[in-house]
């Protein structure tokens, strides 16, 4: 990208700046002072939540006018791939940027209550409470000495998928048949695989391939069957594994938690206690009481 920026020599134009990637998106967060950015074209759709300070949007229409929008904190803008667009900023700002995939909102739409063409609209300085959500989870998930896992934000990613397809999208839509849930013999090998497989980082595509799934399709059809998304599953496998090594008293608990797939002891205790209100040391000490 392009930026002119309107600082002096002797400061520094960038203050922070952080990218954070998973399956189908990219977090950026970033402080900058006063610049403007050349009108460009994204090769993916991209969304900014500005966190503090003000832009000046301007956007080339598909007939050509262009189009100046304010925008301040607490709007969103969604700027669709190869849509040309310039931005330009008078003073300190700090945004959230998602950069989305095509591919990722594509393969929603293959599975969604409709299909067709994907053709998302631009959106400047609009109130979306969901994407705002969705945005501060990622970012809080990027920032955590303790994440929760690419299970987490890859859900979190499909849930932005089918929002923008719900809201944003104006291509034809194409009825298809509903998703339903999975047959007893592929729920059987999905949660034998993450039963299998507690102490490993998993992803959707890890566990939906078990399943000759694609990932969007296995997540709501696994949430239809079990009232969970896999993420929660994995969670509530973990704590439950966790319970059967705690009550066997010979193991530490610094072993016991890398075992179910947590990063250390600290993380594991956070979650523990979530579930059951105690933590591991305590729960354990109950049981031996």
């Amino acid at each position: 990208m392009n930026i002119n920026w309107k600082v002096a020599q002797d400061q520094a134009s960038v203050l922070f700046y952080r990218t954070t990637d998973w399956e189908g998106l990219k977090l950026v967060h970033w402080r900058v002072r006063a610049g403007e950015l050349v009108e460009t074209t994204f090769d993916h759709h991209e969304i900014s939540l500005p966190l503090t300070g003000q832009f000046t949007t301007t956007k080339q229409t598909a007939t050509g006018r262009r189009q100046i929008t304010h925008r301040t904190p607490d709007g969103m803008c969604l700027v669709p791939s190869g849509q040309p667009v310039s931005i330009d900023w008078s003073d300190y700002s700090e945004c959230l940027t998602i950069a989305v995939e095509p591919g990722l909102v594509n393969r929603a739409a293959s599975e969604s209550a409709y299909a067709g063409q994907v053709e998302l609209k631009e959106i400047y300085d609009q109130s979306d409470p969901l994407i705002w959500q969705i945005g501060l989870a990622l970012l809080a998930e990027s920032e955590a000495k303790e994440p929760v896992g690419r299970l987490y934000a890859e859900s979190l990613a499909s849930t932005l998928a089918f929002h923008l397809l719900r809201h944003y999208n104006t291509g034809e839509r194409l009825p298809i048949a509903s998703v339903g849930g999975l047959t007893g013999r592929k729920l059987r090998l999905a949660t034998d695989f993450i039963n299998a497989h507690l102490a490993d980082d998993l992803t959707l595509v890890d566990i939906a391939t078990t399943v000759d799934l694609s990932p969007f399709h296995f997540s709501r059809a696994f949430k239809r069957t079990t009232g969970l998304t896999p993420q929660q599953y994995l969670v509530q496998r973990r704590i439950e594994r966790a319970k059967d090594l705690l009550a066997k008293d010979d193991l530490p608990i610094v072993e016991i938690s890398a075992q179910v797939g947590f990063k250390n002891q600290s993380h594991f205790t956070t979650f523990f206690r979530r579930y059951t209100s105690m933590t591991p040391k305590v729960w354990r000490n109950t049981k031996f009481a």
